[in-house]
């Protein structure tokens, strides 16, 4: 800027998100496990994913299922920042109070897509701010955030291109369809010959967080009854480097 002698750019702000977890399962890593608890990892993994789209994150910490508890730290999250991002109580169960809340603070835009993982996303409005209620398995989380949150987060900076790239890769053995629903595999994406090859990290349910550990890409496969044969060319959200020939 200064070797082309501009003075004044136009800029735009980096976006806060407030991440908060809920449930009554939840334990910090730091703190012993108790029968039936599970240590919070979105949080931090959602932490890590709101900084390299460019954004800043505050952490909340984990509210339990408490209805007056849980509105309070949404409350404070819409106060100190431009977005809020949950984990979890986004269901239908008893327990599940985040969809309850925002319908009472704001308008409740959608609370089910067709998606898998990530059936339960639901997205709202309070005013101005955005709110993201992300399903609470790990996979789920992180899968609707790279689709759903993290565009967002990129258009509100100014980003002319705020989708990740999407390219045509082969595959490189059969995927079962799910019946109703687009799926997200998991998968590592490498150049072999002039071709991008595709193959899945392993079993790809919600709960299972190895299947994110060295994907670099999330293979779309379109929802049906069968099987989708190795050789099918199909469409693929790259979210890291290709590696290859």
């Amino acid at each position: 800027l200064a070797t082309l002698g501009r003075l004044q750019v136009r800029v735009h702000r980096r976006p806060r998100v407030a991440v908060l977890s809920t449930g009554d399962e939840l334990v910090e890593p730091w703190e012993p496990r108790r029968p039936g608890s599970i240590r919070d990892s979105n949080r931090y993994a959602l932490v890590a994913a709101i900084r390299e789209a460019g954004a800043e994150p505050v952490s909340l910490g984990i509210a339990h299922d408490d209805r007056a508890l849980q509105e309070e730290r949404i409350r404070q999250g819409l106060a100190e920042a431009d977005v809020l991002v949950t984990s979890g109580g986004v269901s239908v169960g008893t327990r599940d109070l985040i969809k309850p809340i925002l319908e009472r603070l704001g308008t409740v835009h959608f609370g089910r897509i067709a998606l898998k993982p990530g059936k339960p996303l639901t997205f709202a409005t309070v005013g101005s701010k955005l709110v993201f209620g992300l399903p609470g398995f790990p996979v789920s989380s992180l899968v609707t955030f790279e689709v759903f949150v993290r565009p967002a987060l990129r258009k509100m900076q100014g980003d002319p291109r705020p989708f990740r790239p999407r390219v045509q890769v082969t595959l490189e053995h059969d995927i079962k369809q799910t019946p109703e629903r687009t799926e997200y595999q998991r998968a590592v994406v490498r150049w072999v010959e002039g071709r991008l090859l595709a193959r899945t990290t392993g079993v790809q349910v919600s709960s299972r967080l190895l299947s994110m550990v060295g994907a670099n890409a999330l293979v779309v496969v379109p929802p049906g009854e069968g099987v989708v044969p190795a050789g099918s060319i199909l469409e693929a959200l790259l979210v890291g480097p290709i590696e290859g020939s």
